[in-house]
């Protein structure tokens, strides 16, 4: 009876369960949230607009625990992120899809962190609703500095022309994948290369979106 006893507390408190957002151990939701980091955390109830795509929608809003999950995943090496951040994605039923495509890194950031966190959220949202990737459809030709510190403006003028379509994306229904969407300007020009490319139509979708005033 003591072992049983033991075996059932086992199961309801185990020896190390830690949030997936702060890292304390405490019980968790299905998410693997603390209590307050669940209460901490705000969905995105009304995403905005990306100019060129047909459709735009994003998990989370992008500040607190979130950023800092965030951060991890894209300089912290936390690949683990993931799947609970694209966990918060849902796509809308009347989008019809036929491949998932991710925000692509130039080589040599890509060479520098060793991963690219969009194409680990396309993964995870290709598990979730059984939509292929294809990370070769579009190719960042030209470096750009990181999009943190600049202004809308600056954000599009930084990211213009950076991206380029293979034509193989003639006649596709193809969803975007980004981490984080503030001005939109990442994901509409990558939008506008595929479509000029031929592809049928694009949708896209952040894991985090900036709060909009």
């Amino acid at each position: 009876m003591k072992r049983l006893m033991e075996g059932i507390f086992a199961l309801l408190y185990p020896d190390y369960v830690a949030c997936i957002l702060c890292g304390e151990e405490a019980i968790l939701n299905e998410k693997g949230l603390c209590v307050s980091c669940e209460k901490s955390i705000c969905r995105s109830e009304h995403p905005a607009q990306v100019r060129y795509a047909s459709g735009f929608t994003a998990g989370l809003i992008f500040a607190g625990a979130t950023m800092d999950a965030v951060h991890r995943l894209k300089y912290g090496d936390a690949r683990y992120v993931a799947p609970f951040l694209a966990s918060y994605i849902e796509i809308p039923p009347e989008w019809e899809i036929d491949v998932i495509v991710p925000i692509p890194l130039h080589w040599r950031r890509l060479w520098k962190r060793g991963y690219n966190q969009s194409a680990l959220l396309a993964e995870s949202l290709s598990g979730r609703f059984g939509i292929p990737v294809a990370e070769k459809l579009l190719r960042r030709v030209r470096y750009t500095k990181t999009q943190t510190a600049l202004g809308a403006a600056q954000r599009t003028k930084n990211i213009r022309g950076a991206f380029s379509a293979s034509g193989s994306v003639k006649g596709k229904r193809i969803l975007l994948v980004d981490d984080v969407c503030t001005t939109g300007a990442t994901l509409s020009t990558a939008a506008k290369a595929l479509l000029d490319a031929g592809a049928a139509v694009v949708y896209a979708c952040a894991a985090c979106e900036t709060k909009r005033d």
